[in-house]
């Protein structure tokens, strides 16, 4: 069984909350920027893709009003208190609601959790029935929550991560995965021009002998 089948089940990834706002802020932000860069890359409009990376900060705000329920060092949750963290995009929706946040934005945060086979939640909506911004949020939230540091689990590498997610590729809209993984692989080579430039520097000041 996968780290995001054992989520999906309630073994494990969902059977957390942190009390760590700073890591809540963390993965808030990490999901945003993608949701902002996946959309991008799907061809949608600014706004769209705006409301998206809004989305992508408050999608887990309702975990907030659960963070008092369970220890932080808690052993993974039980059937009956997995009930109440699944409640979470729900909570997080009224929480939001008459704010003046879109319909978009609200209806990407209350079915984030959605998985495109039908075995997400609150709904166990499928395929389209699913909104496209919660869709996206979900591939997003994912790959973020698998690079993170768990009290069960060490951070997956990133290629350890979008491994995981293929096997776990029902769960997903094919489209928007695709374009996820482009978005990835894009920061991934990003990041290692950035490492060689950084050793080029290096190299010219430990002794002018680093590669031009």
């Amino acid at each position: 069984m996968s780290v995001t089948e054992r989520g999906q089940s309630g073994e494990k990834i969902d059977g957390f909350i942190s009390l760590d706002l700073s890591d809540e802020l963390e993965h808030a932000i990490q999901v945003s920027n993608l949701a902002y860069e996946v959309s991008h890359e799907l061809n949608l409009e600014e706004n769209y893709c705006y409301e998206l990376a809004v989305a992508g900060m408050l999608h887990d705000i309702g975990k907030l009003k659960l963070s008092s329920c369970f220890e932080e060092d808690q052993e993974p949750l039980v059937i009956e208190e997995l009930k109440y963290v699944r409640t979470h995009p729900a909570l997080g929706y009224e929480e939001l609601v008459g704010q003046g946040y879109s319909d978009n934005i609200l209806k990407s945060i209350l079915y984030h959790h959605e998985n495109y086979d039908g075995s997400g939640y609150p709904g166990n909506l499928r395929g389209e029935e699913i909104p496209l911004g919660a869709r996206i949020l979900r591939v997003c939230d994912v790959y973020s929550a698998l690079c993170a540091d768990r009290p069960y689990r060490k951070a997956f590498e990133k290629e350890a991560a979008m491994e995981q997610m293929i096997k776990d590729v029902k769960l997903f809209d094919m489209q928007i995965f695709l374009a996820f993984q482009r978005v990835a692989h894009e920061d991934v080579e990003e990041n290692k021009d950035e490492e060689k430039t950084c050793d080029r520097h290096e190299g010219y000041s430990a002794g002018g002998d680093g590669d031009p």
